[in-house]
């Protein structure tokens, strides 16, 4: 064999050349290469693979499996560069480097990160990993704004450290109901034979998504045509927390609107989905016209021609005889714990007055909502 080539390359569809161009003038090295739809940026000089691109990952740590891929292309790439002067054989070293290439990225068949490991998510990480590999668009089905991420399953441990990442954004009483419940998703999903098995993320609480996810996510810079998904995304969100949905027309904007999202609107694609002058017109009347729904001081979504509830973002904060105080994520379950019925938790809940049994015995001074879901905290450290 009369050598190896060490290559990292990055590969974006060409509407994204700029975020590319970015990272090349950024590291000071690399190169561009267009084909077809395909943008790639390519390192393949030894020292700039020695001087920058090693340096680089081992300061920033890849948090997926990827981090294996790494390992090994480093270990190589220091034993072809070292082959002169270690003493070993060079058909030796040459074998020992293709036994390595043999086992990685597609190949790869071991997922066990070192003991060592630790997954770091920020901010950045996050936004990028949503640039990468994740998804703004509406569901057409239940007329729902949704976030997306996807990965192997072999990663699915990064997701949860995203869930977990993201929980905190949340204040004390939102934590208690988003911890609880499904708000953020994280299913296995079957795929075709020979291919590896994928893990979903998804978010699709429209107040959690509004007055959480989108603040905090305007915090942060996007870079990649991603961005014009996430403005569209934002005011499909909007739309639907305010109920305006509820009509024939507005749901038919917001579907309009949501259709010309993704690969819809790529450079490439051959019959794009552009919305035309007239749309874009009924869609700014839209926006700015009166919300369909009214979100109470408890977190009560209601229908205001209707006054019928469709939604409820609260916790119930129960004051208990001898001074301390629980929280509970539905009547239910507070019903259960205070060993009354439901529709007593309801009155209760609606005139403020002591909870009694059926006895008449006092089991809570006084139970009421805690509005969830209404700000964001950003942490500490989140790497903004």
């Amino acid at each position: 064999m009369s050598g190896f080539e060490f290559v990292f390359r990055i590969s974006l569809h060409k509407d994204d050349q700029k975020v590319l161009e970015y990272i090349k003038n950024t590291l000071g090295c690399g190169r561009l290469n267009a084909e077809r739809d395909v943008l790639t940026f390519t390192i393949s000089q030894l020292n700039d693979i020695e001087t920058i691109l090693i340096p680089l990952f081992d300061k920033f740590t890849l948090n997926t499996t990827k981090y294996l891929d790494y390992l090994y292309f480093k270990k190589a790439f220091f034993m072809f560069r070292n082959r002169k002067s270690s003493g070993l054989d060079l058909q030796e070293i040459n074998l020992k480097i293709i036994k390595l290439k043999e086992g990685m990225n597609s190949k790869r068949v071991d997922f066990v990160l070192p003991k060592d490991h630790s997954i770091l998510i920020t901010g950045n990480y996050l936004l990028g990993l949503l640039e990468g590999d994740g998804s703004f668009y509406l569901n057409k089905h239940d007329i729902t704004a949704r976030v997306s991420l996807v990965t192997t399953t072999a990663n699915r441990l990064v997701l949860e450290k995203i869930r977990e990442f993201i929980l905190g954004l949340l204040d004390e009483h939102s934590y208690i109901l988003g911890s609880t419940t499904k708000l953020i998703s994280i299913n296995d999903k079957k795929v075709k034979s020979g291919q590896r098995p994928i893990s979903i993320l998804e978010i699709s609480q429209i107040d959690f998504v509004c007055n959480i996810l989108i603040p905090y996510l305007d915090t942060l810079e996007f870079r990649t045509k991603k961005y014009q998904d996430y403005l569209d995304f934002k005011i499909i969100a909007l739309l639907i927390l305010e109920g305006k949905y509820l009509t024939s027309k507005g749901k038919e904007l917001i579907i309009k609107l949501g259709d010309s999202m993704n690969n819809n609107r790529l450079s490439t694609n051959p019959n794009p989905l552009i919305l035309d002058e007239a749309t874009k017109s009924e869609l700014n009347i839209l926006i700015k016209s009166d919300p369909l729904i009214y979100i109470d001081s408890e977190g009560r979504a209601r229908i205001i021609s209707e006054g019928k509830y469709i939604r409820s973002t609260y916790i119930i904060k129960v004051y208990l005889i001898n001074g301390s105080v629980h929280y509970f994520t539905s009547g239910i379950s507070c019903a259960k714990f205070l060993h009354v019925s439901n529709n007593t938790i309801t009155t209760r809940l609606n005139d403020g007055k002591p909870v009694k049994t059926k006895e008449g015995l006092i089991v809570a001074q006084r139970i009421k909502r805690i509005k969830v879901y209404s700000s964001f905290l950003i942490p500490e450290g989140s790497g903004k």
